[in-house]
């Protein structure tokens, strides 16, 4: 049964979980079109494979934890413009308890949240990468004027501890836009061990709802399952973006 957003949580630790909000039969359709792109992307145009999406194999071994990058194959991290090679993104979007939740956290109207981008972070068995700890507020991809935004990730798979959970530093979002653009300005790197902070655990169809400048993190994925999560950046309709724009940016959340 899908939970509620803890509102409490949100605020005081900078991340919350909805479990449950998405539908079994739309994780299995959300898989399936997953492993079409996969399964079709080798016949892509170079330039088309370098623009959306990143492969395994071109980023750093000690990332996978000193796998090799020709164990990888042409595994697929990331799959970027989601709905421009997955149009049930949009089906996504429409979710109505992605809108409402999105809008509590945001203190938004229901009807007054848009996207900005969505993409497939994939973590592979065994393999699938660590990613650094970090902020999501300011980032270099498409990034929001001021820290009036959040990311959700959709858990395909759910999220275990031991399978390259993300992980937070709670409460480390309690600091002003000011501080943090000082922060990155300054080139400042977060630095924690790999499981420091506090792993996010979920089912299938979990929703972790990351406010942007929580400092985050994950370690590696050496369990035998896949760690699949859609991300979806949304914000304050109208608020002034900086970076690049994708086919969902400025759709609105909700139904039509």
């Amino acid at each position: 049964m899908q939970s509620a957003l803890d509102l409490k949580s949100f605020r005081n630790n900078g991340y919350a979980v909805l479990q449950g909000a998405v539908s079994t039969a739309m994780i299995s359709r959300l898989c399936a079109e997953l492993a079409r792109v996969e399964a079709v992307c080798s016949s892509m145009s170079e330039e088309e494979r370098e623009r959306n999406f990143v492969f395994e194999k071109d980023l750093s071994d000690a990332g996978r934890g000193g796998i090799s990058a020709d164990k990888v194959g042409s595994a697929i991290f990331i799959i970027g413009d989601f709905c421009r090679y997955v149009p049930l993104g949009y089906e996504l979007l429409a979710l109505p308890a992605l809108a409402d939740a999105s809008a509590l956290a945001l203190g938004a109207a229901p009807s007054g949240v848009t996207a900005h981008f969505m993409n497939a972070t994939i973590k592979h068995p065994i393999f699938g990468r660590a990613i650094g700890w970090h902020r999501d507020f300011p980032n270099d991809y498409l990034s929001g004027e001021s820290s009036s935004f959040l990311r959700l990730m959709i858990c395909l798979d759910g999220m275990q501890a031991n399978g390259g959970a993300t992980r937070f530093i709670p409460g480390t979002h309690l600091v002003s836009d000011e501080e943090v653009l000082a922060e990155k300005k300054e080139g400042l790197r977060h630095r924690h061990d790999s499981y420091a902070g506090q792993p996010v655990e979920c089912g299938p169809g979990g929703v972790v709802l990351i406010h942007p400048k929580v400092v985050h993190g994950s370690p590696a994925n050496h369990s035998t399952k896949p760690r699949r999560n859609i991300v979806i950046q949304v914000g304050v309709g109208g608020m002034a973006l900086v970076g690049e724009r994708e086919q969902a940016t400025g759709r609105m959340l909700g139904p039509s």
